[in-house]
């Protein structure tokens, strides 16, 4: 490991309630810059900025918009696992409808299905004028 690396994060035993705040740190989701705006299971929002996630041609990247995607869903997902599971993506769709070039990019997760073993999100992403720019969907197991 060099010196720039830092040691994986410890797996949390089962039925642990971790501070998801703190364990967000040093993820992609730092990375991009995301900020987690309002967490729970039945809605959560979370914000981006375009600036340092565009591709060449200068729009937002659509693997950034897919990443804010499944991030949006995952926050969800972990308000809404059952005690002692964690939820883990098993697969995500999304749409690219619009570009983006600047300013930031908010993400809206909403449940589709709850169910004990799994769960499926909708999302919707907007740029700072409420324009659709992507959508998708992301199903998380529960382990």
């Amino acid at each position: 490991m060099s010196s720039t690396e830092q040691p994986p994060t410890p797996a949390l035993p089962p039925g642990t309630a971790p501070r998801w705040a703190e364990a967000e740190a040093g993820t992609l989701m730092e990375t991009l810059r995301m900020e987690v705006l309002e967490r729970g299971a039945q809605r959560t929002v979370v914000r981006m900025p375009v600036a340092g996630a565009l591709q060449v041609v200068g729009i937002l990247h659509g693997g950034a918009s897919a990443a804010l995607i499944e991030t949006a869903a995952s926050v969800a997902a972990r308000e809404a696992a059952p005690a002692g599971t964690v939820p883990v993506g098993a697969e995500l769709a999304v749409s690219h409808l619009r570009p983006v070039r600047r300013g930031l990019v908010t993400a809206t997760a909403v449940p589709r299905h709850l169910g004990r073993r799994s769960a499926l999100y909708a999302v919707d992403v907007v740029d700072e004028q409420g324009r659709l720019s992507a959508t998708g969907t992301l199903r998380s197991l529960f382990v």
